[in-house]
């Protein structure tokens, strides 16, 4: 399940020190997924290679983030989840919301959830390259804000099929179901075929769906 592991990360929980381990499988076919090379990585062995070395620094991380590919898609998923909280480790994931029926199950050993809303959903078929029932993300939604854990929904903007017509929706949306804040990520361009949005429209962006619900501008 674990093709890759950050011992010490300040990014992917925000304001907590983390250890962040990343899964090598994923259910939608992002073309701008940062994490795709990890399908070709050696998946490592959890229990010999990862947990002895999280006991030795218990002390030293406020989190262990499982983020992916899409974690909630592996067989495992709900194993390491109860050996993290057996162990006494407060436990975050990062998803693509597509598995409400997992996140249900391991909702009450968990302690924060940082969901990505891909796009708005008359047009989310276009990022994930598959089709997309909607409706399962809306649950997984409804859920996080039901569940009184920490969260965040946050959209990583893609010029290619994300505008501000689009971020601008998914405000509105976020702010429909009780959402107390929403982040825009930047895209950055590895290999050069997509020109990411400037700093200052991103900036536009921002203070367009700030008008809507509080809303972070992150990578800029």
């Amino acid at each position: 399940m674990i093709k890759s592991v950050i011992w010490s990360s300040m990014i992917d929980y925000p304001d907590n020190i983390c250890t962040t381990l990343f899964t090598g499988v994923c259910n939608f076919d992002c073309e701008f997924c940062y994490n795709r090379g990890l399908l070709k990585e050696k998946e490592l062995d959890f229990e010999k290679e990862i947990l002895p070395k999280l006991l030795e620094r218990k002390d030293f991380i406020d989190h262990v983030i499982i983020s992916g590919g899409e974690c909630t898609f592996h067989k495992d998923f709900e194993k390491y989840i109860n050996i993290l909280h057996e162990n006494g480790f407060v436990i975050g994931i990062h998803t693509n919301g597509y598995a409400p029926e997992i996140l249900e199950k391991v909702m009450d050993k968990i302690d924060y959830i940082g969901m990505d809303i891909k796009n708005d959903f008359n047009n989310y078929d276009e990022i994930t390259q598959i089709k997309v029932d909607v409706d399962k993300i809306k649950k997984s939604a409804n859920l996080i804000l039901n569940s009184g854990i920490n969260y965040e929904f946050r959209t990583t903007v893609y010029p290619k099929y994300v505008n501000t017509e689009n971020v601008l929706e998914i405000a509105k949306y976020l702010k429909e179901i009780g959402a107390k804040k929403y982040v825009l990520q930047k895209y950055f361009d590895h290999d050069k075929s997509v020109i990411p949005y400037s700093n200052e429209k991103m900036t536009e962006m921002c203070e367009d769906c700030n008008e809507i619900i509080p809303t972070i501008l992150r990578g800029v």
